[in-house]
């Protein structure tokens, strides 16, 4: 398997289309129809530098990539700007991709949370169970498991129990979303309240107030997401017997006032 990066895969096939249709189109033409200088872009192709971080949202809307190329595209590179190496994670990421047509899977946290908690040793994979670990009603539970069933994310196994069908799952980046905001916002009130629930030696909230280089934006975005990456893959090991939400808050304080360029 190839272990070129996505982006640089998505460049060089878009490039290729183009000079299929048009053997005379030159990679001067290429670079002036993405936005990118002709010697730039000449490294990227050839591998000897990354894209830069600031140009990857306008080269990704230059070769008219759907929702999930976009996000394997900007994160794709990420992976040479790696800020925490003590853990490894997966080159490849094959989570299944949600889009908006699961709306109520994304927008609703009580979806995610009972497909994580396959992921815990004891779960006897019943709706009572369910109910119980997530402090849900029976209805609530039905409603929530039915979701999972119709959408494919569940099955009935022969033994009668609850069976989860993708090993696990993930939503775009960087795209417009109603769920996703949804979602946000259900997390943040939920927040609120474990602040006042939860024993602070179970929990952790912690915030920076940073002055910033708004052109460093993106590359701070990619390295949040790593970092969740990364929390994940150091949290497989053990026994694991709960299920935890990890929010992390990055917005501005200031009202921004100059675009990224």
């Amino acid at each position: 398997m190839s272990t070129q990066a996505y982006y640089l895969t998505k460049i060089k096939e878009d490039f290729s289309l183009k000079q299929r249709n048009n053997p005379h189109y030159s990679l001067r033409a290429y670079a002036r129809d993405v936005g990118i200088h002709p010697a730039t872009l000449s490294q990227i192709i050839k591998g000897k530098r990354p894209l830069p971080l600031k140009d990857s949202n306008a080269v990704a809307a230059k070769l008219n990539l759907g929702p999930k190329e976009k996000t394997l595209f900007i994160e794709s590179l990420t992976r040479t700007k790696s800020a925490l190496d003590l853990i490894k994670i997966n080159n490849i990421d094959d989570r299944l991709m949600l889009n908006e047509s699961y709306y109520q899977i994304i927008a609703e946290w009580e979806h995610y949370a009972l497909l994580e908690l396959f992921n815990l040793e004891d779960f006897k994979r019943t709706k009572e169970e369910v109910a119980h670990r997530l402090d849900l009603t029976i209805n609530r539970t039905e409603v929530v498991i039915n979701n999972l069933l119709v959408c494919g994310l569940l099955e009935i196994g022969k033994d009668g129990k609850l069976c989860k069908v993708h090993s696990d799952i993930r939503t775009t980046e960087d795209i417009t979303s109603q769920a996703l905001r949804e979602s946000h916002k259900e997390t943040l009130q939920m927040g609120k309240e474990k602040l006042e629930q939860v024993a602070i030696e179970l929990r952790d909230f912690s915030s920076s107030t940073l002055a910033l280089d708004l052109s460093k934006l993106p590359e701070a975005k990619l390295i949040i997401r790593e970092f969740r990456q990364k929390m994940a893959a150091l949290l497989e090991d053990g026994e694991r017997t709960e299920v935890y939400q990890l929010a992390i808050q990055f917005y501005p304080l200031t009202k921004t006032n100059e675009k990224m360029h």
